[in-house]
């Protein structure tokens, strides 16, 4: 039997020792010390601790109510992944099970009619997240899925970078080169501010803000998660016409590309393909295994984006899948 506790704050080391040195599949996204960036307006935290009976930490699990409905428990808005964070000794079938039935007792008792849990994609763990997945299926959770597309630095991917890309890609990356455009990390807030306004504007034709503002991004680079965030810059002599913003997961070894943007007066020259390239040199140059592009896919996976798809294809790469479960309990 498991003791199930709400987080609070004097938990917090106690959660970020275990999130960060002691589980398979928690990064620093489901830290306290990332999600303690959102305003303590933005989420109502529901956020779990569930022990075992030696009184050591099994599992976390990171949630918030949903807005739009307060008996929903939610995989934990503040954060891209949430689902149950768990460590390798307890990382077994009867014990893993025992887990999510005690889970679903607590929540049950608690008055929450139904939940959401969005799992570490494999590509963020350092042990196979199969057994977690197929127990949430045995105990007949539903699923959705969303594409994500990444590459595989480790396997066949030719040293030569470009040679893995589409002709099309070859062309532009030679004529950004022969342009003059490099790339370059970016320190000072008022390089990041001018990127921040690239990525703004590129967002403007969607209809959509970022999801950082701009202080929030200077907040998680300067207090909360300055070794897992880093800026760049693609430049033709002083003017920046492109950027990215990218998240390391150190412990795993993967590149995540969170905003890729470019001027759209530049798009004959296509400087957006010269910062996916770029990003695949930095992920080479930290000896990283995964360079991960994002998901292609909206509205919980039922519309894909065939042409952002297409794009990220050209890079060479393979697929994986994001899969959140679901159930009413």
């Amino acid at each position: 039997m498991f003791r199930i506790e709400p987080y609070e704050k004097t938990y917090e080391q106690l959660w970020d020792d275990f999130v960060l040195n002691k589980s398979i599949n928690g990064t620093f996204l489901h830290s306290r010390n990332f999600l303690n960036y959102h305003p303590q307006e933005r989420f109502q935290d529901c956020s779990l601790l569930i022990f075992n009976q030696k009184n050591n930490l099994a599992a976390i699990v990171p949630a918030c109510k949903d807005q739009n409905d307060t008996a929903c428990f939610f995989s934990h808005k503040g954060s891209t992944y949430g689902g149950i964070v768990i460590d390798k000794k307890h990382y077994s079938s009867d014990t893993l099970l025992e887990i999510i039935e005690n889970l679903e007792d607590y929540l049950r008792t608690a008055h929450f009619r139904s939940l959401y849990l969005k799992i570490t994609p494999n590509i963020l763990c350092t042990e196979s997240p199969a057994l977690l997945e197929y127990l949430l299926y045995y105990k007949n959770y539903r699923q959705y899925s969303e594409l994500n597309t990444y590459i595989d630095l480790t396997a066949a991917y030719d040293e030569k970078i470009v040679s893995n890309f589409s002709q099309g890609k070859r062309t532009n990356i030679s004529n950004c080169l022969k342009a003059g455009l490099i790339c370059k990390l970016l320190a000072s807030p008022e390089e990041i501010q001018k990127l921040y306004n690239i990525i703004t504007e590129n967002l403007k034709k969607y209809k959509v803000k970022p999801v950082h503002s701009f202080n929030e991004l200077m907040e998680l680079k300067q207090r909360y998660i300055p070794d897992n965030i880093a800026f760049f810059g693609g430049y033709i002599k002083e003017e920046l016409i492109a950027g990215a913003i990218v998240f390391y997961f150190h412990k795993t070894k993967t590149l995540h590309t969170q905003y890729l943007c470019a001027k759209e007066e530049f798009a004959k020259l296509s400087p957006m393909s010269f910062m996916y390239y770029s990003m695949i040199v930095e992920a080479k140059r930290l000896g990283f295994q995964n360079i991960s592009w994002g998901i292609s896919t909206e509205d919980f996976g039922h519309t894909l984006n065939r042409g952002l798809l297409k794009n990220k294809e050209s890079y060479g790469g393979t697929y994986s899948i994001n899969k959140t479960f679901y159930k009413e309990l």
